[in-house]
């Protein structure tokens, strides 16, 4: 179930260090998974990653994961 009574404008890693989880996020991706995300790839992007982003590549290695463990 999503979460709709979060804060929908995350904008820095900083908010998502204060535990600011963008509204709409699934209530399985916790502010601690946000931020360690943010902190694992960061060191590979140019521009400063946002909660949003974060969320977006949590979701989308679990899709990945979920593809790759599925039984033909």
């Amino acid at each position: 179930m999503p979460r709709s009574n979060h804060k929908s404008d995350c904008e820095t890693a900083n908010d998502a260090a204060a535990g600011c989880v963008p509204a709409g996020t699934p209530e399985w991706i916790t502010p601690h998974l946000i931020a360690e995300t943010i902190r694992v790839w960061q060191p590979y992007y140019r521009q400063v990653l946002t909660p949003e982003e974060a969320v977006t590549m949590i979701r989308n290695v679990g899709r990945l994961f979920q593809a790759l463990s599925s039984e033909p």
